[in-house]
């Protein structure tokens, strides 16, 4: 029984040694392989580049680097080349702030080694370049225009490319002197066709140069602009006759019936957007009180375009022709004028003895009517005091006909506080 369990005692041991053994074992070869110092080659080193404000501060700006990328071979330990060769851990520095005019430089460069990595604990063994070599050119800034035209045309006969708006006008293009002095101006495509609507884009532009020649790509890779896109509107409106037309107020002895009006002219064209013109057929110029003239008449009106319509025909006003058929005009001198609303206080004093009225109406209605029928009446609500010609309206009692007083009346009052 002791025997059994010294035994058992002796085999934990020999583990616990045999493990701590292995342990040091792997620790001691960690160490040395780690620390173990080698040469090895680390590739796509990338260049960044110190005070470039200073350079464009000096009117300057680099157009070319070579090479674009480093080798550098290194003698350090493989934990060290572990750290080094990690994607971007590595770089090199260029200071750009001895360079003061345009031209072809050599520079010199630095490493920047990556946290972890000690100047002192590596050794540089080999470089695919010594120097950086810059293509340094001046640096230009200039306004360049924005042409734009449309060439697609639209849908339809009635539809019209009127306008091609676009904004900026003008766009501010920066780079190599050589680059920025070819570029004369830039050109917004537009391709689409056919257009029935109003077409709003944002669309990009091509370079030109003074002989409207297209410059190549390339140039785009040495240059930048304050925008690289135009807003660009093409104005679709649709082209249509829209005829002009009044309203008649009647009296008593007109109707549609019996007047004619013709104007002139009698149509115009206009454009507008198809949405918006669709609606529109017909323009009005004005209303016509058949009462303030007897039997024909010629008026002229302003033509009056809606909003965000084109008078494309370009007349400003119309004349308007207007007849009364089958009536006729009786002339009655009258004296029976009257007054009404005379101001609180004073008084009226009538100086207009008798008023000669015209009356419309057909022949057989007129004949009945005499000085007795006829009425006039002056509203002074509005006057003051002193003498003065007021509008007055003519009543016509006692006739039942389809007749009318015509034109404008005025009388002269005098008027003074009693």
């Amino acid at each position: 029984m002791f025997k059994e369990k010294l035994s058992k005692i002796s085999t934990r041991v020999f583990y616990v040694i045999f493990a701590l053994v292995v342990s040091v074992s792997l620790w001691l070869y960690v160490e040395i392989t780690e620390n173990d110092e080698q040469i090895s080659e680390v590739g796509n080193i990338r260049i960044v580049f110190k005070n470039e404000d200073v350079l464009r501060d000096r009117g300057l700006l680099i157009t070319s680097v070579e090479p674009e990328l480093l080798s550098l071979t290194f003698e350090t330990t493989r934990a060290n080349i572990s750290r080094l060769a990690a994607p971007d851990a590595l770089t090199v520095e260029v200071d750009l702030a001895s360079i003061t005019s345009a031209g072809t430089t050599f520079l010199a460069y630095e490493i920047s080694f990556p946290p972890g990595v000690s100047s002192n604990a590596v050794v540089v063994r080999g470089r695919s370049a010594s120097r950086i070599t810059l293509a340094v050119d001046r640096l230009m800034e200039r306004q360049v225009p924005v042409w734009v035209n449309y060439t697609g045309g639209t849908a339809s006969e009635e539809l019209v490319a009127e306008d091609v708006m676009y904004d900026p006008h003008s766009i501010t293009v920066w780079g190599p002197e050589g680059a920025v002095s070819r570029i004369h101006h830039v050109r917004v495509p537009i391709f689409r066709e056919n257009l029935s609507t109003t077409y709003t884009d944002d669309l990009g532009f091509l370079l030109f140069d003074d002989n409207d020649e297209e410059l190549d790509d390339s140039l785009w890779d040495l240059v930048e602009f304050s925008q690289e896109t135009i807003r660009v509107t093409v104005l679709i409106r649709e082209i249509k006759d829209v005829p002009l037309t009044i309203e008649l107020f009647h009296g008593a002895s007109t109707s549609d019936t019996n007047t004619l009006w013709r104007a002139e002219p009698a149509v115009i064209k206009v454009s507008g957007d198809p949405d918006v013109i669709r609606d529109i057929n017909n323009i009005m110029l004005g209303p016509i009180d058949m009462l303030s003239f007897g039997i024909g008449d010629t008026k002229s009106f302003p033509i009056i375009i809606p909003d965000h319509i084109t008078n494309i025909s370009g007349e400003i006003e119309a004349l308007v022709h207007v007849e009364v058929l089958g009536m006729d005009i009786a002339f009655v001198s009258t004296s029976n004028l009257h007054v009404i609303n005379t101001p609180p206080g004073y008084r009226a004093d009538i100086l207009t003895q008798s008023l000669d009225v015209r009356i419309r109406g057909a022949t057989e209605d007129l004949a009945p009517v005499t000085p007795m029928n006829i009425r006039v009446v002056a509203d002074l609500s509005e006057m003051s005091s002193g003498t003065t010609r007021v509008p007055a309206r003519v009543y016509i009692d006692g006739i039942d006909a389809a007749i009318d007083p015509v034109g404008e009346y005025l009388i002269t009052v005098t008027i003074v506080a009693e």
